[in-house]
């Protein structure tokens, strides 16, 4: 299966999923997308470049050594692997794939959308996805 079509079915089943993207975080590059409208393609262009900043960024890096320092953090998995970004009008879920460290899978969803279920399904598509590429 390509990436293109993994991110469509997970589009599929993620409640008010819009667009989904694949970020190689080291390259910036976004490997696969599947979006229901043009305009959220563009979203997804500017998301792409922000994505490596999100996870590895001096703020997300300042909180992760605080985590480090309480004994909170995951010495096998440092870093966050997943982040919930709410806006005026979207929810944007981006989660670190196991499998590709270095690669994040992106959805957004309507703001009506269920986050709870939204952020399962997310889970749940994540291997099928990681796995097409």
């Amino acid at each position: 299966m390509s990436i293109e079509a993994a991110l469509k079915s997970a589009m599929e089943t993620i409640p008010d999923c819009v667009a989904a993207g694949y970020v190689d975080m080291e390259t910036g590059m976004l490997l696969g997308t599947s979006i229901s409208n043009q305009e959220d393609a563009e979203v997804l262009d500017s998301l792409a470049l922000a994505v490596a900043n999100l996870f590895q960024g001096g703020g997300a890096g300042a909180f992760e050594a605080l985590l480090r320092q309480s004994g909170n953090a995951d010495p096998e998995h440092p870093g966050f692997g997943e982040i919930a970004v709410f806006s005026k009008d979207r929810l944007n879920i981006f989660l670190r794939t196991q499998a590709y460290p270095d690669h994040v899978v992106c959805y957004i969803c309507r703001n009506s959308a269920n986050v709870g279920l939204a952020l399962t399904k997310s889970h749940l598509s994540l291997g099928p996805v990681a796995a097409a590429v």
